[in-house]
Formats: structure tokens, C-alpha cells, sequence
């Protein structure tokens, strides 16, 4: 039992970290450096997507006493704006995803937004501009997606696999007061193992590449 609830920790503790990969494979790539910052170099500065240029012209990755910040450049006047930045480290790994939310300050930049430690660039995505959501500039469907969401789908069928077979075992102890005597045959075991996990990968691939296909098919509609 306690071999299977580590199991269940440790499924629990990966598929954040899962679904957190498979949703940077939708973002779009990395953006555009345009230029570096002071004399030394000690920032860059880079041009956003499309959808986000509109209000953030561009935006700067500059590094201070304290470390490393970012600090965008209105394109226009808003009263309030929320985006996300999404930090990679030196191997393209996802440190933190951050979500900001921004009211004009009357000045020309955004507030500075800190970045975690190991943080070596970010992509830039518009969430909202005065109450109106901001569709992103939608990244085609790719292998490194559709790897990601096998994982995923792989660990969710795990995890709905052996919470069921915990349930049910469990409930034919209690009904039989725990003598040991109701069990399921192997056969029986393999249809409902099979059937759950059948069940959680495609409801998953469902709710996954539908709203992926969704998004970019909105995306493409308004663009027209």
C-alpha cells in the first residue's frame, strides 16, 4: 500500500510539471532580439508577436544588482493590461510562468517584473487589454506538443488506473469485512484497467487538441 501511494505522489508531483510543457509547446517560439542594452551588454531588447505588439511595442530582458528583469515599452495608452511571461533557462526548459497584471502607470514602460534565478529569455503573451481577451498568435501543431501530451495522457491513465484499483479494492474488503474473500479475476481486472485508461486518454486528447485547434481556428477567423 504505501508502495502504491508513493506511486501516486510522485504521478501527482509530475503531471503539473507535465501539463506545463505540453501548454509551452502551444505558445509561440521564441521572440525576436533586436539589439542589446547599455554599453556592457547587460540586457537585450526584443520584439514581441504580433497580437502583442499592439500594446507592448517591444520589451527588454536587463539585469541589475538584483538580477535579471523584464520591462516592456507601451504602444499605447491602456488602463489595464494582464500578460503572461513565460521563462526558459540556458536548455529551453521552463522555469516559471508568470502572470502580470499591469495598470497604466502614466509613464512609458511597464512596471520592471522580476525573473527567477537561472532565467535566460522569456516569451511574451497578451492575456487581456481593458477587459477584452487577446487571442494568442497560434504555433501550428508540432512533434514536441504531441510528445508532451502522450506523456501527459500516459501519466493521467496511470494515476485514474491505480486510484481505481485502490477504490475497488478497498470496497471489496469493506463488504466482505476485510476476510480477503471477494477478489476479481485477472480478466475482469485487465477490462477495467484497459477500459479507464482508454477512457482518460481520450477524453484527454478530446479536451487537449480540441481547445488547440479551437484557439487557432478563432485566431485565423479574427485575423481575417
Amino acid at each position: 500500500m504505501m508502495g502504491v501511494l508513493l506511486v501516486l505522489l510522485s504521478v501527482g508531483l509530475l503531471i503539473p510539471r507535465v501539463m506545463l510543457r505540453a501548454h509551452a509547446a502551444t505558445l509561440p517560439l521564441r521572440d525576436k532580439a533586436i539589439g542589446r542594452l547599455g554599453e556592457d551588454g547587460e540586457g537585450a531588447l526584443y520584439l514581441p508577436a504580433d497580437s502583442v505588439r499592439l500594446i507592448l511595442k517591444n520589451y527588454a530582458v536587463a539585469r541589475d544588482e538584483q538580477g535579471l528583469y523584464f520591462r516592456g515599452e507601451w504602444a499605447k495608452t491602456v488602463a489595464f493590461a494582464e500578460y503572461e511571461i513565460t521563462v526558459y533557462d540556458r536548455g529551453n526548459r521552463i522555469l516559471d510562468i508568470l502572470r502580470v497584471r499591469e495598470k497604466f502607470n502614466g509613464g512609458r514602460f511597464t512596471h520592471d517584473t522580476r525573473l527567477p534565478a537561472g532565467a535566460d529569455y522569456i516569451t511574451l503573451r497578451l492575456i487581456c487589454v481593458d477587459d477584452t481577451p487577446v487571442l494568442p498568435d497560434p504555433r501550428p501543431f508540432n512533434k514536441q506538443y504531441a510528445a508532451w501530451l502522450a506523456v501527459l495522457c500516459l501519466c493521467l491513465a496511470v494515476a485514474a488506473d491505480l486510484l481505481l484499483w485502490l477504490g475497488v479494492t478497498f470496497l471489496l474488503n469493506c463488504l466482505d469485512d476485510f476476510t480477503m474473500t471477494y477478489r476479481l479475476s485477472s480478466s475482469v481486472w485487465a477490462a477495467l484497467l484497459a477500459g479507464t485508461a482508454a477512457a482518460v486518454v481520450v477524453l484527454t486528447c478530446a479536451f487537449s487538441l480540441g481547445g488547440f485547434f479551437l484557439r487557432r481556428k478563432r485566431y485565423l477567423h479574427e485575423k481575417r
